[in-house]
């Protein structure tokens, strides 16, 4: 009995072990498929994340490029209309750009004229403002064109001053007058005596012949007049030097264009070539002359106004903008 109960309790044993192996390998049969099943959910789950993930931004991109692709068309289409405003005022306002550039010529020519004395400056100005005009081709300037022409004849009128020659000639006269002589100058003579042998004979005609050579010797001349002085070496030179100032001050108003100073340092001149220097001797006479000469030219001469042109002009732009102003309010 003893040994059939131990038999009967290993068998029994034995399929109870049997049994709970089965459950063993039951249970990690159970924990590997759901492993495997949870994996294989969150594995789904990831790939729907990232399919939607990817279709949201494919949808994301696609609205960009659409916004994009709007935007661009309204910027092309903008940029279009503004181009073709930009040529129609263009078109529009070429006129306008001649005639401001004809107004800046003409100021300009104002200016060269008013402020340098530049003749033939000015009147190559007006002549390129009157081609800007005719380049604009309007009739309504013909007032301008009118006024331009009269400021040229005008111009053409107008003396022209050497002033470098008057400079030169000026220059070359201060060389002749330093070699002028002054009228006191006093030449150097040997003086001889007329006695060549000693005097001989009685006393009576010694004494009548060394009468004879002191009158030989000796001149007396009457002047109505008070003598003037000598004029010692230091005036000599101080005269010249003042000579040589005064000429220099009239190349100074001479660049300077001071009519009346340059008249003025001339006649200064003048006179002191008339009072200190020999005025018998041609070559001052000659400078006398020259300088007579030089005093008579006109080295500013009056400008005329060449402003008429210029305020023609101004008038017609003005009266071009409110006319164009008026009709953009009416429209």
């Amino acid at each position: 009995m003893a040994i059939v109960l131990a038999l009967v309790a290993w068998q029994g044993w034995q399929r109870l072990e049997n049994q709970q192996q089965r459950i063993d390998e039951l249970t990690q049969l159970t924990e590997s498929n759901a492993s495997q099943q949870s994996v294989s959910d969150l594995a789904s789950r990831l790939d729907g994340g990232e399919a939607e993930r990817d279709e949201a931004l494919q949808g994301t991109l696609s609205e960009l490029r659409d916004e994009f692709g709007s935007y661009r068309s309204e910027v092309d289409e903008t940029l279009g209309q503004v181009l073709d405003q930009l040529s129609q005022e263009q078109d529009t306002d070429e006129r306008d750009w001649l005639h401001a550039e004809a107004a800046y010529l003409l100021r300009l020519a104002n200016q060269r004229l008013q402020l340098e004395g530049d003749i033939n400056g000015a009147a190559a100005l007006l002549r390129t403002a009157d081609a800007r005009l005719v380049d604009a081709e309007n009739p309504a300037l013909t007032p301008v064109r009118r006024e331009i022409a009269n400021e040229l004849a005008a111009l053409s009128g107008v003396p022209q001053v050497d002033r470098t020659g008057l400079y030169l000639a000026l220059n070359a006269q201060q060389e002749q007058v330093a070699n002028l002589r002054l009228s006191q100058e006093i030449e150097e003579r040997a003086v001889t005596s007329g006695i060549e042998q000693p005097p001989t004979g009685t006393f009576q005609r010694q004494l009548a012949r060394f009468g004879q050579e002191l009158k030989d010797l000796v001149v007396i001349r009457h002047h109505d007049e008070a003598l003037e002085a000598l004029v010692t070496p230091e005036q000599e030179s101080y005269l010249r030097q003042s000579l040589r100032l005064i000429l220099e001050q009239s190349q100074l108003a001479l660049l300077k264009e001071e009519q009346d100073l340059y008249r003025a340092s001339l006649d200064k001149a003048l006179g002191l070539l008339n009072d200190y220097y020999d005025t018998d001797r041609e070559e001052t006479q000659n400078v006398i002359a020259r300088l007579q000469e030089l005093q008579q030219a006109e080295i500013k001469p009056e400008l005329p106004d060449i402003s008429a042109s210029q305020q023609e002009l101004t008038r017609f732009i003005e009266n071009r903008h409110e006319t164009r102003g008026q009709s953009g309010g009416d429209a």
